[in-house]
């Protein structure tokens, strides 16, 4: 027999009962149709991760050709080793800062120069800062194949892998021997296509270095090569790409042996293949290190995609749009539209959404009013409405949607809401940024099917793109 209920235990137990259905009535008074809900469940817990793989059961669209995106520190990636020390949360919060800096300084910069000037004029040249994300594909290069995964980066366009001989490499990763492939062929230096890059030269081969303004960098030559997807029956020949035989960063490179670069630049593999995929690739971010998630190319985008433009003041290589509200709990901020005149960029690298000021602090203040039955935890960090639910197992958060032009609704995932810091302490995951450009982070993308279409110049979100 179950041991009675203690009195206190009973109080507790009737409080937030009646603070979760007071919360479903409120969220239920302000729904646009009786079907929709405006809270969420949250499961807590203090588990450590599952180290089973849990595959999507979503197929890749008719025509398109897809590679399965995965963790590098999950159980789904082929190339996972016990050495490599999965990121801290402190780490994420490092990598993550720096990556919103860059991309504030390239923004600056653009006013001085553009894009296309800088790249010429600069031998480094400075891009964004390496990627916050932990999430990679596995690509396979050069004749025969070799297997190596790449970070994929909506920020970055260069494809680029580490290669033989090594005088750094990032550790627990594969090395390509270009030695050993006979489609390899490295960029000389009278080639037109180095002269256009207008990078240096070393025994007559064009050489290039990337300085990542986190003070990583990627440094080798240029070279074409066969890139392939372990599943099709054709390749993607004389493919663009850096062979980097000297590489830098700190412990968050484990795992990694490059970056695939699919910003809108023409160096990037996106663009690369506009010939077979006319510039349209998609991408979901699963909901957790245990699942897989997909980066998929060309075919057509479902009737669940709901498209916004491109921002026509977005610089040439960035995927901007623009931002039209926010909802908390199915209630409508109350922002003057021009808090939304700066641009959203869309960005795979960048982990949690930054906000301009106004937008955050009324966002964070109908959040917290929502929340109100839980009492807030001084965490010490950028992100400043945590909470600590260690006497929950669930717990009804409120919904949070973003608007973009055209009529465009991403209503977040539940596992992009709240980011996990310590045993229990949950933090939202969104932050204020006083610059004249917003970011849409990673982790409110999460589980949703996001489309670029160059082509068109148009990003679209579809929801339960995977898991």
């Amino acid at each position: 027999m179950d041991a009675p209920m203690s009195s206190k235990s009973l109080i507790s137990f009737v409080i937030y009962g009646f603070l979760l259905l007071s919360l479903c009535n409120s969220l239920k008074d302000n729904a646009v149709d009786g079907t929709r809900a405006y809270f969420h469940a949250l499961k807590i817990s203090s588990l450590p991760s599952s180290d089973v793989c849990k595959e999507s059961s979503k197929a890749p669209n008719e025509g398109s050709s897809s590679l399965k995106l995965v963790h590098k520190f999950g159980p789904c990636n082929p190339h996972r080793t016990s050495a490599a020390p999965a990121s801290s949360f402190t780490e994420i919060l490092r990598r993550d800062k720096l990556r919103v800096d860059s991309i504030i300084q390239a923004r600056r910069s653009m006013n001085l120069t553009s894009s296309a000037e800088h790249v010429k004029s600069s031998v480094p040249f400075y891009i964004l800062a390496a990627p916050a994300s932990d999430y990679i594909v596995n690509v396979e290069i050069g004749t025969p194949k070799k297997e190596v995964p790449l970070i994929f980066d909506t920020g970055s366009g260069l494809i680029w892998t580490q290669c033989k001989p090594c005088k750094a490499c990032y550790p627990e990763a594969p090395v390509f021997d270009p030695t050993k492939s006979t489609s390899f062929k490295a960029l000389p230096c009278s080639s037109t296509q180095c002269q256009l890059l207008r990078q240096g030269c070393s025994s007559s081969k064009c050489t290039y270095k990337i300085a990542y303004v986190d003070n990583s960098s990627s440094a080798g030559i240029y070279a074409t090569e066969t890139i392939s997807f372990n599943h099709l029956r054709y390749d993607f020949k004389n493919i663009l790409i850096g062979c980097s035989n000297q590489v830098s960063g700190d412990h968050h490179s484990y795992g990694q042996s490059g970056i695939m670069g699919l910003n809108r630049s023409p160096l990037s593999f996106s663009s690369q293949t506009a010939n077979i995929y006319n510039k349209l690739f998609s991408y979901c971010i699963p909901s957790n290190p245990e699942s897989t998630g997909h980066l998929t190319f060309g075919g057509k985008a479902s009737n669940d995609v709901k498209f916004s433009p491109i921002s026509k003041t977005s610089p040439s290589s960035d995927y901007d749009i623009k931002m039209t509200g926010i909802s908390v709990g199915g209630r409508r901020l109350l922002i003057d539209a021009s808090a939304f005149k700066i641009a959203s960029t869309i960005d795979s690298g960048a982990v949690f959404t930054r906000l301009p000021p106004k937008a955050y602090s009324t966002l964070r203040s109908l959040f917290r009013e929502m929340m109100k039955g839980f009492p807030l935890s001084d965490q010490d960090i950028f992100l400043d409405t945590c909470y600590d639910f260690s006497n929950y197992s669930t717990v009804a958060i409120p919904s949070i949607s973003v608007f973009f032009q055209d009529g465009v609704e991403m209503d977040i995932d539940v596992s992009g809401i709240m980011f996990p810091v310590g045993s229990k302490v949950y933090c939202l995951g969104f932050a204020e940024l006083d610059e004249e450009v917003s970011i849409i982070g990673n982790f409110q993308q999460k589980t949703y099917t996001v489309v670029f279409d160059g082509v068109k110049e148009r990003i679209g979100f579809a929801p339960g793109g995977c898991d």
